[in-house]
């Protein structure tokens, strides 16, 4: 019986209480999340626009931490049963009897509670704002994750400073080829791009870059001193063997050449100690085999007392030398092939560092000792001419070579001091080496070597009015002068009679009286 009772109680009174309820419950729990879920919207829009691809990992905490602020909103902002009673009771106008029946068991009212139970109406509640909210918010999201994503606005490069460190990139990368840079010099390009390409390029990244330079400049310097070493060591060489002379000779030139090579090797694998060791070595080995002669045995047995003194070479000492030995000792055409490619690596620095740089150990051994690859050549001759001099080395139609001539011109201007020379190919002196130059009263240009030519006396006629100048040299020209009355107003003169003056056709009449007038 109890049971029954309560089973009509459940389905008769609280069933429609409950019912309001839960209507009570949707408004208020709607208004409860419209800032949380606005916050959680404008969180994960702005993740996604800063993060960008990071956001995938921002916005589940975001979503997460939005609903539980959400639902701790809505809990404390429920309805209670009893304020859904009061409602219902009021909607259906039942004076009590439904708080009446929560509070005590069943009575003779019974019948008029359930009437009146049926009789409940939902209430009416506010819901459009809190709905139009929580709708805002969720477009304002999927707008926010839909819009496409703006292109990264990449800052302002200096160009000045873009240009500079690609200059300076591309010597590193000339410099390498001949030795390894060192990580310094690699991590301090990899700064000075990094900064380059974020705008961050100041004035102690330029002190940076033109101090970088001016390192790379002096090892490129000392690179192709070592270079042009090697190339002078192989063109002497190359003259001993063609000149058939004597083998102590040979063999001298064939060692000097061996050194520089050992010296080019040890550079390259990042070894200056080993560069400084071998030119050091290399006026003690001349003078051994000064001394001993040119006996290839003796030779070796000198070489093995100084490795005894100096204790075992390492293995890459040992494989630089042999290299280096393998190809001193090589062919005369094997000879002018290293020659050739020494002089092509030498130039290559010097397309890239400047002729200042690579020609700076050229101009030193030229200075130093002359070539033996030398041939008569006959200078220039003037009027001046006097002592003997040596022809500047050019380059022709083929290879002028430096020889000894009448080339010193005296008591010449400066422009006429060129220099030729005859070698295989007979050509103008067109070589790397610049001409010498002069200030002052030398930089004058010769006044000899224009030919003045004096221009004539004008006759510009006495200039009384507008029309009265003369020509200088005037032309009679030839013509049938008209009647009076067909000329036009002429210029007071000496002026002879011209096509102009001769009688005017019909058409060119009119016009003429039209625009001048006229009789």
């Amino acid at each position: 019986m109890a049971a029954s009772d309560e089973r009509r109680f459940q389905s008769l009174v609280l069933a429609p209480i409950r019912r309001v309820q839960r209507r009570l419950n949707v408004v208020a729990w709607s208004g409860a999340g419209i800032a949380p879920l606005w916050a959680m919207a404008t969180a994960c829009v702005l993740s996604r626009l800063l993060l960008r691809d990071l956001a995938v990992w921002a916005v589940p905490p975001l979503v997460i931490a939005g609903l539980a602020w959400w639902l701790v909103r809505a809990r404390s902002r429920g309805v209670s049963l009893e304020y859904a009673a009061v409602l219902a009771d009021r909607s259906a106008n039942a004076g009590g009897l439904l708080l009446t029946r929560l509070e005590r068991p069943v009575g003779e009212w019974e019948l008029s509670l359930n009437q009146f139970a049926q009789q409940v109406k939902p209430p009416e509640v506010p819901w459009r704002r809190p709905v139009g909210a929580l709708l805002g918010a969720l477009v304002f999201l999927a707008v926010g994750f839909l819009v496409p994503l703006p292109a990264l606005r990449t800052s302002n490069i200096n160009a000045a400073a873009a240009t500079q460190v690609a200059a300076v990139q591309a010597q590193a990368e000339a410099l390498a080829r001949e030795e390894p840079l060192g990580p310094d010099v690699e991590e301090e390009l990899r700064r000075l791009s990094e900064e380059v390409a974020q705008g961050r390029f100041d004035s102690a990244d330029w002190e940076a870059a033109d101090a970088l330079e001016q390192r790379l400049a002096e090892r490129a310097s000392e690179a192709a001193a070592e270079l042009n070493r090697a190339s002078e060591a192989a063109a002497e060489l190359e003259d001993a063997l063609a000149a058939a002379g004597s083998a102590e000779t040979a063999t001298r030139e064939r060692e000097s050449l061996e050194q520089a090579l050992m010296a080019l090797d040890a550079r390259a694998s990042g070894n200056p100690e080993d560069s400084a060791a071998g030119d050091q070595e290399a006026p003690a080995s001349e003078q051994n085999s000064q001394g001993q002669g040119a006996d290839g045995q003796n030779r070796g047995d000198q070489q093995g007392g100084d490795k005894q003194g100096s204790g075992d070479p390492s293995a890459r000492e040992a494989q630089a030398r042999a290299s280096a030995r393998a190809q001193a000792s090589g062919s005369p055409d094997q000879i002018a092939d290293l020659r050739r490619t020494l002089e092509r690596r030498q130039q290559s620095l010097a397309q890239r560092f400047g002729e200042e740089n690579a020609s700076q150990g050229n101009r030193g051994a030229q200075a130093r000792r002359p070539t033996r690859r030398q041939q008569s050549g006959q200078g220039q001759k003037g009027q001046g001419q006097k002592g003997q001099g040596q022809g500047q080395e050019g380059q022709g139609e083929g290879d002028g070579e430096e020889g000894d001539g009448e080339g010193q011109q005296g008591n010449q201007h400066a422009s006429r001091n060129t220099r030729q020379g005859k070698g295989e190919g007979a050509g103008v002196s067109r070589g790397g080496e610049s001409q010498p130059v002069v200030f002052g009263g030398e930089a004058e240009m010769d006044p000899n070597r224009l030919a003045f030519q004096p221009l004539p006396d004008g006759n510009g006629g006495d200039a009384e009015e507008l029309w009265g100048l003369r020509a200088a040299d005037p032309q009679a020209r030839t013509g049938q002068a008209g009647p009076s009355s067909a000329k036009g107003t002429g210029a007071k003169g000496d002026a002879t009679a011209g096509p102009t003056s001769g009688p005017l056709l019909p058409r060119n009449r009119d016009l003429v009286k039209r625009y001048f007038g006229g009789p």
